[in-house]
């Protein structure tokens, strides 16, 4: 992954809209019996884990929403993979539009930190 543009955007108060475009690739994996497993968005509990995910590191934030509901729209026709090296490991992650369903700052600290693993080192952003 290369880094082509940088544009800083200032932070929204809330965000009520809940559809959201990859603006990077989102990662989802799991350690399983000793190796680990990247699921992608057709994974039936790929939606399920960006969620455990996002609380987790919400409850680090000290902040928490029961109403939080993450799925992959797996109907839009240009949903896709992509395989992406990162120190010599390949990360199989999605470009597919989400919708969170949440309140309005629960969405901005999922825009905020990014959705799924990996965040730190520029998966997961969504727009």
């Amino acid at each position: 992954m290369t880094v082509e543009n940088v544009v800083i955007e200032e932070n929204p108060n809330e965000i009520n809209e809940e559809y959201f475009f990859a603006a990077s690739p989102i990662l989802i994996k799991r350690q399983l019996n000793g190796s680990i497993k990247h699921l992608i968005y057709s994974d039936a509990e790929a939606g399920s884990l960006l969620e455990e995910t996002l609380k987790h590191k919400m409850e680090i934030a000290g902040l928490e929403d029961q109403t939080l509901k993450i799925t992959f729209d797996t109907s839009y026709q240009r949903a896709t993979t992509k395989l992406v090296r990162y120190k010599g490991i390949e990360n199989r992650a999605s470009m597919c539009p989400v919708k969170i369903t949440a309140r309005p700052e629960t969405k901005v600290f999922a825009w905020l930190v990014g959705l799924g693993n990996s965040t730190g080192i520029g998966f997961g952003a969504i727009n």
